[in-house]
């Protein structure tokens, strides 16, 4: 099998890291910040047969109120990204960040960067409030637009929340997705598809909640924003970073084009052995194949299981554990390939 392209795993350059201790006490987000540096994703990288990783900056967004801080730290991600690219150039890339809400440092940056060898840029849902989609930010889009960028959406800590509710429930575990989710829904308010057709944006973690709530609101997106959220989902590309198996992704697969999913591991903010075990779903098949010949072999003896009437539906539990644990019968191998290795290929227009 050729080597997978990961195109969600985050690094931690020196001056985010810092305005992190800096600015939040404790855990960011109820989420510990991990260590990093470069040894560490590519020794990931050698142990799960990735070729290519493209690193970005997690949650939280670095901007913390000072707008001199919010460039600086922007500048200084992407000199790191840089930095690795050149000193792995066959195994690393990276997304620039963008000193958001500031929208002409954004597009000043976002020439540099280019000029820097960046392969794309990375934003969060929202920096302080102010959400992607919104037309306060209407120059940085045209500027991506006119570049025909990828474009990785990153989760934020939503802008506001209930309180007095899941108050110890780290960030990540829902908020990441209630905030993924209603950032799509701003991006059809505003028409960002139609208006910039040629952003590549990806939408992490598979499409958040939108796949159990596409159903639930296109009508009312259609009726009231006159945008069309079947047509947005099959337009736009989604990683698959998370505990995507065994239910997210086979309703993932119901709305999205199949040629738009793309790998992403999440290291190291997912545990390294965690995103191994994900990767092992996708190009593993020696379990199902177990559990298949486990079911063959029980299907001889369909008179016992008349006989046991207790008993008659467990060839039928087995094959849908084995199913619902490996996505088997969802994934043929190709679209293991494609998810992995080929859509990735094409969107970065390698060969």
């Amino acid at each position: 099998m050729a080597e997978i392209i990961d195109f969600h795993t985050h690094f931690l350059p020196r001056l985010y890291a810092q305005a992190l201790k800096k600015h939040i006490p404790g855990d960011p987000d109820g989420w510990p910040t991990p260590g990093w540096d470069e040894h560490l994703t590519l020794a990931f990288m050698k142990k799960n047969h990735i070729g290519y990783s493209i690193l970005s900056l997690s949650s939280p967004h670095f901007n913390f109120g000072d707008k001199e801080e919010t460039i600086a730290i922007a500048r200084d991600a992407n000199d790191t990204g840089e930095r690795v690219t050149q000193d792995h150039p066959d195994q690393l890339g990276y997304f620039a960040s963008l000193p958001l809400p500031y929208a002409q440092e954004s597009v000043s940056e976002i020439d540099v960067a280019l000029a820097h060898s960046a392969l794309g840029f990375t934003v969060p849902t929202n920096s302080r409030g102010l959400y992607f989609g919104t037309p306060i930010f209407d120059p940085v889009y045209a500027k991506l637009n006119q570049e025909k960028a990828i474009v990785l959406m990153h989760p934020n800590r939503p802008a506001q929340g209930p309180m007095n509710v899941n108050i110890d429930m780290p960030i990540p575990l829902m908020g990441f997705f209630i905030d993924t989710t209603m950032t799509f829904m701003n991006l059809l308010r505003y028409h960002f598809f139609d208006r910039y057709p040629d952003i590549k944006l990806i939408v992490p973690h598979a499409g958040a909640f939108l796949s159990i709530l596409a159903d639930r609101d296109a009508a009312f997106v259609k009726q009231q924003y006159n945008s069309d959220m079947f047509a947005a989902l099959r337009h736009v590309y989604f990683d698959v970073a998370g505990t995507v198996f065994p239910r997210q992704l086979p309703m993932l697969l119901t709305l999205a084009d199949e040629q738009h999913l793309v790998f992403g591991s999440d290291i190291p903010y997912t545990p390294p052995l965690l995103a191994s075990q994900m990767i092992k779903l996708f190009n593993e098949r020696e379990y199902h194949d177990k559990m298949s010949r486990r079911v063959s072999r029980l299907q001889r003896f369909d008179g016992f299981f008349n006989h046991f009437k207790k008993l008659r539906p467990l060839p039928t539990v087995l094959k849908m554990s084995s199913n619902m644990l490996t996505g088997a019968e969802i994934l043929s191998p190709e679209m293991d390939q494609d998810i992995l290795v080929n859509n990735g290929k094409r969107l970065l227009e390698l060969s």
